[in-house]
């Protein structure tokens, strides 16, 4: 079943174009990235799906609901890229004003308690919230999201200006809410980080929709890039740079050769056979890049 969904999504500010025609679907249990440069879209699309911004055509349903109605709004959790905490509030404090706020069932004090404890803010309850760490605040933003036991959770950037340690802790907590059922949507920046925990992506340029789909797709739709190290790798360059598997060659950076290809299955087996009959040895191949460099891909070809 399909937890977000939108059709023709579209805002205009007067003559600007914000977001254009945007077409996705995101299936209920799924993480799904959502990516773009800045300035793409995509706070104005969250923004729309949440309910506070109005499309100026088009259509967006969350679990089937039309988005902004009070039973799409009961169903999703928003923690937005820059919150606003009341820095003399401690975080107990501020959780049980947001609960109250919410109509958190049953005890607010109880839910509260738990998601400090999940979220690994327990020790720091009762301390001012403008002393906090920003990845405090980061994981505290998270908890005021999760305050009502959400189906859905629209992140903005969760992981900005984390140290390492403070990324981790936060996509350990997605990972295990996807595990309980609930469905993530999240944007970043952090491309190479985010590719190693979501499962389907949307990338959007200049308020347009350049692809939707599982993250294998990225892959598919630009060129694959490989490190060969092997026994004589200028050799190697040379009969590989004529093969109809392989786009282009040229020396890695760090050693061996970077061969792309538009055919990774083809040049799977073109690659041992052409070393092979010319007598070199491989020593490694490895993939290259990520989803960032499929990324910035997509952005200079314009989505073609």
């Amino acid at each position: 079943m399909a937890m977000i969904e939108t059709r023709n999504l579209t805002k205009h500010y007067g003559d600007e174009q914000a977001v254009q025609g945007i077409d996705l679907t995101v299936e209920e249990g799924s993480i799904h990235g959502f990516v773009g440069p800045n300035g793409a879209g995509k706070s104005t699309t969250m923004g729309m799906l949440v309910g506070n911004i109005t499309p100026t055509v088009g259509e967006a349903t969350i679990g089937g609901e039309p988005a902004g109605t009070h039973a799409a709004r009961e169903r999703i959790g928003f923690a937005p890229q820059d919150p606003v905490f009341y820095d003399s509030m401690t975080a107990d404090q501020y959780l049980k004003y947001i609960g109250t706020v919410a109509g958190v069932e049953g005890s607010v004090a109880e839910r509260v308690d738990e998601l400090l404890e999940w979220l690994s803010l327990a020790d720091a309850t009762n301390q001012p919230i403008g002393g906090y760490s920003g990845g405090m605040k980061r994981r505290l933003n998270l908890a005021q999201a999760m305050i009502n036991d959400p189906d859905l959770l629209i992140l903005d950037e969760p992981t900005a200006e984390l140290d390492p340690q403070g990324r981790s802790a936060i996509i350990d907590a997605l990972q295990r809410l996807t595990e309980e059922g609930k469905t993530v949507f999240v944007s970043s920046h952090i491309l190479a980080e985010l590719e190693q925990f979501i499962e389907t992506v949307t990338v959007i340029n200049d308020g347009q929709l350049l692809m939707t789909g599982p993250l294998e797709e990225v892959w598919e739709s630009v060129e694959t890039a490989y490190i060969v190290e092997s026994t004589d790798d200028d050799r190697l360059g040379e009969l590989l740079a004529t093969h109809e598997a392989v786009s282009r060659t040229e020396p890695a950076d760090d050693g061996g050769l970077t061969v792309w290809t538009d055919d990774p299955e083809a040049f799977a087996t073109a690659l041992p056979a052409v070393a092979g009959d010319a007598g070199l040895g491989l020593y490694s191949i490895e993939r290259a890049g990520g989803l960032e460099e499929a990324f910035l891909e997509m952005i200079d070809e314009g989505g073609a």
